[in-house]
C-alpha cells in the first residue's frame, strides 16, 4: 500500500537545470573548498575575539594602554624617590596577577643587547608585521604558548591576564583559544595605536619577571637579578634574562632546596641562554667574537652562589646554591600604595590620570622603621604569628611621616595586611591620657588625687597589672605613670558617655563583646589612628585627619588640586599641653615603666633631649600590645599581637616592653621644633603644668567622625 502511493506520488518541484550531480574534486574546487574554510575560520576567529574583548572590557582597556601601563613615580617629601605605583587592580580590573613595583624606563635606557635577544628569541619578525604573525599562528593555537608575538605577550600579560587560562585556576583548550582569538583581534588595534616601538618599551617594562605572582620589567629583573641598571647589560645577561621568560618560577630557590636540585635548575637556566644566543648568531645579529665571550662569561645571578669549570665554549656548572646573603626588599611604596590609591580616589583624582605624587613620608624615617618592625633592629625577630604595625604622624597637619608592618612587602600591601593602618585591636591603656584630657576639660587636672584602692566596675573588680594597689590617694599624673587602672575607672565611670562620644570622634570603635569599661581600652583602633589621636595634644589640640599625599602631578608634569588637611579642635589648648606634660611625666617619672625612653648620654651630647612622653598599653589576656609617643613634632604608635587575637604576644616582646622601645625611634628624628611653649592660662606648680587658679577650660564638642 505504501509503495503505491510512493508511485503515486509526484515531486512538485522536479530537478532544476541548475543542480547537477556531484563533480569529482579537482585542485581547483580543493583550493577554493580550502580558502572558504579558511574564511570562515577568520570570521569565526575575529567573532570569538570580538566577544573576548567585550566580555573582559579589554577594548577600552587596550585604547588607554599606554597610561594603565605607566606607573605613578612616587617621591618622599624632600623629592627622594620612593619606588612606583602601578595600575593593575584600577577600575575594577580582573587580573590575578599583583601589581609590580618597577620603573618604566624609556629604550634608550634598555641595552640594546637586550632588545635584539628579546625580540629574537621571542618574535623576530616583530617590526614586519601589524601585531599577528599569521607563520605562527599555528604554533600558538596547538601549544597556547609560544607562538605568540610580542603584542599578543603584552595583552596576554596585562589587560587579558587573569580572564582566561593564563594566571587563573581555569584550565582547557576551549579558554586557550579564546584568549588566542581575544589577542588577534586585538593586537592590530594595539600596534595602530601606538607604533612598534612604543609597543616593545610598554613590552619590555611589563614581562612577568622573577616568579610566578610578580610583576617586575626590565628594570627590576636587571637590578634584582644582576644589580645593574637596564642600560648596562651585558649580551650574556640579556640572553640569561631572556631565557628566564618561559619559565622565570624556576630562578627562584631556597635555602631547603636539594644542592642536586638547585643544581639541576641553574643548568636548566644556562641551557636556556645558550639557546638564546643560539637564535642570536643564526639569525646574523651577532658575530662569533661576542658570541664566544657571551658563552664564555661566568654569571653570578645575585640570588645564585654557581661554581663553574672549564672556560671558553667549555663552561659549565658544577655546583649552585642559594647565596645566603641575597636580600631584595621592594621599594619603600610597594606597602602604601593601596592607600595612596584610596587617598587619590577620595580626592576626586583618577589613579590613571596622575603622573607623580610626591608624599608626606620621610624616606630615611621609613627605611629606619621598616627596619625595626621586621625585627631586624633593636628588638629582635617576631614570633611566627606575631604580626607588628608602626605609624608615625607631624603633629602639624597629621601628615604621614613613617608606616611599616611586619609582614612586609606583597603581603602588607594586600588590604587588611598593612596592620600600621588596618589592625583594629584593643588599645589597651593607651586610652588613659585621652581620658585624663577628658576630665582636664571639666576641672579634673595632674595633682587631683583619687585612691588606689579596690574598685568594682559594673560588678566587675577591677585590679591593676601588678595585682596590687597603694591604698593610698595618687594623683593623676602618678596614676598615669603607674598605669593604675582603679584610677582611670574612678575617672572614666561618670564620664563614660562623654568618652565614647570622644573615642567615636577619633574613629576608634568599640568591641561590642567586651563590656568592661572603655577607661581600660576596650575600644578599638589602629596604630595611625592611635598616633593621630596623641598628635593632638602637641598641636594645640587639633584632630589632623593623618594623611599621605603632599602633591600630585598629571602625566604633563601639571599640579592637580588636593583637598587642604582636614584639622579640627579637640582639646581646649590648656587640656592639650597639661595632657602633653602628663605623658612626659610618664617617661622622667621615677614611677614611671619606661625609663629607657629618657635620653641617653650619647644623645644628650648629640642634642636630642627634646621632650618625648609615652604611654603603653597590654590587654589582659596579653594579644595584644601597645606603645604611644608624642614630642613636639611627631607622634607615634606601635603595635604588636595577633591580629586574629588567638595568640598571646611572646613573653620575651612583652616583658621587653619591646613596643615601647620602638618608639625610641623619635628623638632620633630630625626636629625643627624641639619644645612646646605653655599656652596663655599654664602654670608650673612643683614641676608640673596645671591651669591658672581660677581658670576652668572647656574642650570643644568632638567632631563629627
Amino acid at each position: 500500500m505504501t509503495r503505491a502511493l510512493l508511485r503515486r506520488w509526484r515531486n512538485p518541484w522536479p530537478r532544476t537545470p541548475f543542480v547537477r550531480r556531484p563533480q569529482p574534486w579537482t585542485l581547483r574546487r580543493i583550493l577554493r573548498a580550502t580558502l572558504a574554510g579558511i574564511g570562515a575560520l577568520t570570521l569565526a576567529t575575529l567573532g570569538v575575539g570580538l566577544a573576548g574583548a567585550l566580555a573582559t572590557g579589554a577594548l577600552g582597556r587596550v585604547w588607554n594602554l599606554r597610561a594603565e601601563l605607566q606607573p605613578i613615580e612616587v617621591q618622599d617629601r624632600r623629592g627622594a624617590p620612593m619606588g612606583v605605583i602601578d595600575h593593575c587592580q584600577e577600575g575594577g580590573a580582573v587580573n590575578a596577577v599583583p601589581c609590580r613595583e618597577s620603573l618604566s624606563v624609556p629604550l634608550t635606557g634598555v641595552s640594546p643587547a637586550f632588545l635584539l635577544a628579546y625580540i629574537a628569541k621571542e618574535d623576530v619578525r616583530f617590526f614586519a608585521h601589524s601585531g599577528v604573525d599569521p607563520g605562527r599562528l599555528p604554533r600558538a593555537v596547538l601549544t597556547g604558548a609560544g607562538g605568540s608575538t610580542i603584542t599578543m605577550q603584552l595583552l596576554k600579560n596585562s589587560v587579558l591576564a587573569g580572564h582566561f587560562d593564563y594566571d587563573t585556576d581555569r584550565r582547557g583548550p576551549l579558554l586557550t583559544l579564546t584568549r588566542k582569538a581575544t589577542e588577534f583581534v586585538l593586537a592590530p588595534l594595539v600596534t595602530w595605536r601606538y607604533g612598534r616601538r612604543e609597543v616593545l618599551a610598554m613590552s619590555v617594562n611589563s614581562l612577568p619577571w622573577i616568579g610566578i605572582g610578580q610583576r617586575k620589567g626590565i628594570y627590576d629583573a636587571s637590578r634584582a637579578v644582576f644589580g645593574v641598571d637596564p642600560a648596562d647589560l651585558t649580551l650574556a645577561q640579556s640572553a640569561f634574562l631572556v631565557g628566564l621568560l618561559p619559565a622565570p618560577g624556576r630562578y627562584l630557590v631556597s635555602e631547603d632546596t636539594p644542592p642536586e636540585t638547585a643544581t639541576a635548575r641553574f643548568r636548566w637556566m644556562r641551557t636556556q641562554q645558550l639557546t638564546t644566543l643560539n637564535i642570536l648568531r643564526a639569525h646574523g645579529l651577532i658575530n662569533e667574537e661576542p658570541y664566544q665571550a657571551a658563552v664564555a662569561a661566568p654569571l653570578q645571578p645575585r640570588l645564585w652562589q654557581v661554581e663553574y669549570a672549564g672556560s671558553g665554549a667549555d663552561l659549565r656548572v658544577v655546583s649552585a646554591t642559594r647565596n645566603p646573603d641575597y636580600s631584595n626588599e621592594p621599594e619603600p611604596v610597594w606597602a602604601m600604595q593601596g592607600l595612596v590609591r584610596r587617598e587619590l580616589r577620595t580626592a576626586g583624582l583618577e589613579p590613571r590620570r596622575v603622573g607623580r605624587v610626591v608624599l608626606t613620608v620621610d624616606a630615611a624615617a621609613q627605611a629606619v622603621l621598616t627596619t625595626r618592625v621586621r625585627g631586624e633592629g633593636v628588638t629582635g625577630e617576631r614570633a611566627p604569628g606575631v604580626a607588628e604595625g608602626a605609624a608615625i604622624v607631624d603633629v602639624r597637619g597629621g601628615g604621614i611621616v613613617a608606616l611599616a608592618s611586619s609582614t612586609g612587602g606583597l603581603q602588607s600591601s594586600e588590604p587588611g595586611r598593612q596592620w600600621a593602618a588596618s589592625a583594629g585591636r584593643p588599645v589597651a591603656s593607651t586610652v588613659k591620657p585621652l581620658l585624663y584630657a577628658l576630665a582636664f576639660g571639666e576641672g579634673v587636672t595632674q595633682l587631683s588625687t583619687y585612691a588606689d584602692q579596690p574598685t568594682r566596675y559594673a560588678g566587675q573588680a577591677i585590679g591593676n597589672s601588678t595585682q596590687t594597689f597603694l591604698n593610698r590617694p595618687v594623683t593623676v599624673r602618678e596614676a598615669n605613670a603607674r598605669s593604675l587602672n582603679t584610677v582611670a575607672v574612678q575617672v572614666g565611670t561618670p564620664r563614660e558617655e562623654a568618652l565614647r562620644r570622644t573615642l567615636s570622634a577619633l574613629n576608634y570603635r568599640p568591641d561590642p563583646e567586651n563590656r568592661s569599661s572603655p577607661a581600660l581600652g576596650t575600644f578599638r583602633a589602629s596604630p595611625l589612628t592611635v598616633a593621630a589621636a596623641y598628635a593632638s595634644f602637641a598641636n594645640g589640640g587639633s584632630l589632623c585627619q593623618p594623611h599621605l599625599l603632599a602633591e600630585v602631578y598629571d602625566r604633563a608634569g601639571r599640579p592637580l588640586p588636593l583637598p587642604r588637611p582636614t584639622c579640627a579642635p579637640l582639646w581646649d589648648e590648656v587640656v592639650a599641653y597639661q595632657t602633653f606634660d602628663l605623658l612626659t611625666g610618664a617617661v622622667s617619672s621615677s614611677a614611671g615603666h619606661v625609663p629607657f625612653l629618657r635620653p641617653s648620654l650619647a644623645q644628650r651630647f648629640a642634642g636630642k633631649t627634646m621632650p618625648l612622653g609615652a604611654k603603653s598599653g597590654t590587654t589582659d589576656d596579653v594579644n595584644d600590645t601597645w606603645c604611644a609617643a608624642v614630642t613636639p613634632q611627631y607622634a607615634m604608635a606601635v603595635w604588636i599581637g595577633d591580629p586574629d587575637g588567638r595568640q598571646s604576644v611572646p613573653v620575651n616582646l612583652y616583658r621587653a616592653q619591646t613596643a615601647c622601645r620602638e618608639v625610641g625611634l623619635l628623638r632620633d628624628l630630625p626636629h625643627d621644633r624641639r619644645s612646646l611653649t605653655p599656652p596663655p592660662g599654664i602654670t608650673l606648680v612643683g614641676g608640673v603644668a596645671v591651669p591658672l587658679a581660677g581658670l576652668k577650660p572647656r574642650n570643644p564638642t568632638p567632631p563629627t567622625p
